[in-house]
């Protein structure tokens, strides 16, 4: 199936270079092959990963959490459940057991648990 947009040849040339050096333990190098690339196509949701899983590996989880909800968020709802299954992982790994719950919830396709109120008692 096609979407009709044309895939830049420069997001494809940089997004396999930044997975490259992912590969190879270097994710700086790979988040500087992505950095100021702000039209990726249809390759945006891949670039967001390969951005977040770069952010992860150096401990800046911020920045990997921005990038993998920006993808979950573009990405239909099937593939996108493996995103939401990488941003579980990455709360679990900061000690965010709540958010972690909650973002596995919705990758498995539930909804997120509904607020809890104190006792009236």
């Amino acid at each position: 199936m096609t979407t009709g947009k044309k895939v830049p040849v420069r997001a494809v040339k940089r997004l396999s270079e930044a997975i490259g050096y992912l590969e190879l333990q270097m994710p700086r190098h790979a988040a500087d092959c992505l950095k100021g690339l702000d039209d990726a196509g249809p390759l945006t949701a891949a670039v967001e990963i390969i951005r977040g899983e770069a952010a992860r590996r150096e401990s800046r989880f911020d920045d990997a959490a921005e990038a993998f909800e920006h993808a979950a968020r573009i990405l239909p709802e099937n593939p996108g459940k493996f995103v939401w299954l990488l941003l579980s992982r990455l709360y679990f790994e900061t000690g965010d057991t709540r958010r972690a719950t909650e973002t596995l919830a919705r990758a498995r396709g539930a909804s997120p648990p509904p607020q809890t109120r104190p006792d009236s008692n």
